[in-house]
Parts: C-alpha cells; structure tokens; sequence
C-alpha cells in the first residue's frame, strides 16, 4: 500500500516540475532581461583569512523592481594555526530594488537562501542589503554590505550555532561586477 502512495506522489511531483518549468520558459522567454556576473569576497584579520568567488546567473523583471538569481559560491577560510577548510555554496536569492538615486545609483535588498552543498549543515536566510552603480547601460558594479536573518551552521562535530544574527560588513563588502543582456 505504501509503494502505491508513493508512485502517486512522484507522478504528482514530476506532473508539478514539468508544468513549472514550461510556465518559467514561457516568462522568461516573453522579455527576457538576463544577466551574468559575479562577486569576489575577502576578509583578511590576525587569526582568520577568508576568501569566496560567486559566480551567478539571474533575470530582472521588465517594468518592476523585481529580480530572481542563483549563485554558486566556492569559499575557503584559513586559520591562525594554518588549518584550511573549503565550502561549496548554494544561493538563490529574490531581489528587491528599494529605490534610486540619481541615474545611476539604486538601493536594492536581497531576500537569499545559503545552502551548503559539501555539508548540508549551515543554512542562512536573510536580508542581504547593498548598493549597485550602472556603469553603461549593460555594465553594472554592485556592493553588499551586511546581512540580516537566520544562521544555522555546524561550529564544531556535534554543536550546532542557530539563531538570528545581524552583521555589518563595512570594512568587508561582497564587490561584483555584472553584464546585462
């Protein structure tokens, strides 16, 4: 009985795939605003180093102030006692142009999710606040300067870290540059 159920629910969920993917092809394809990019991170102190490369992918709603990406981030920290650790991230993420300022300048927030693909284990979700500046009217350079949310990461073998964290990443921002097409 239960292998019954089962058939039904994946039918169900391939049915569901199917149709939300050729209602994405159809969106997308109706005015198809693209663009490529990605960011860079560092964060050098006495005890810890951290790098991190983002390459991503999204499509900004014509007409709104709406944009939805997926970026994939490879990361690495280095500790004071030369210990190295490395993180595949995954990180969709639904933007929201807040508003702008001048003809170049507009203050966008982040809705986004961070997955970690190579430990299933840390999960943040959040607001990740920032700046962009068009540098042509395909070009653009953007800077991230905090987040505000949820964390969920493992600190040690068995202990978890969980709760809501807010962080100011003045001295660190995330730079990208980015291409419209």
């Amino acid at each position: 009985m239960g292998g019954f159920f089962n058939l039904i629910r994946q039918s169900i969920m391939k049915k569901f795939l199917l149709s939300l993917t050729f209602f994405v092809a159809a969106f997308v394809s109706a005015h198809a605003q693209f663009y490529i990019g990605g960011s860079l991170n560092a964060e050098f102190n006495k005890d810890i180093k951290i790098f991190a490369i983002a390459p991503d992918v999204g499509y900004s709603f014509p007409n709104t102030p709406f944009t939805i990406a997926c970026a994939v981030e490879y990361g690495g920290t280095i500790q004071k006692d030369e210990a190295y650790e490395h993180s595949l991230t995954l990180s969709p993420y639904f933007r929201y142009n807040i508003c702008d300022f001048g003809e170049r300048f507009t203050l966008f927030t982040d809705l986004s999710s961070d997955i970690n693909i190579l430990e299933f284990g840390l999960l943040n979700i959040g607001l990740c606040p920032g700046v962009s500046f068009e540098i042509t009217d395909r070009w653009s350079a953007e800077f991230s300067i905090g987040f505000l949310g949820y964390l969920k990461e493992p600190v040690e073998d068995q202990i978890i870290k969980h709760g809501f964290e807010m962080e100011l990443r003045l001295a660190a921002p995330s730079f990208g540059f980015y291409y419209s097409f």
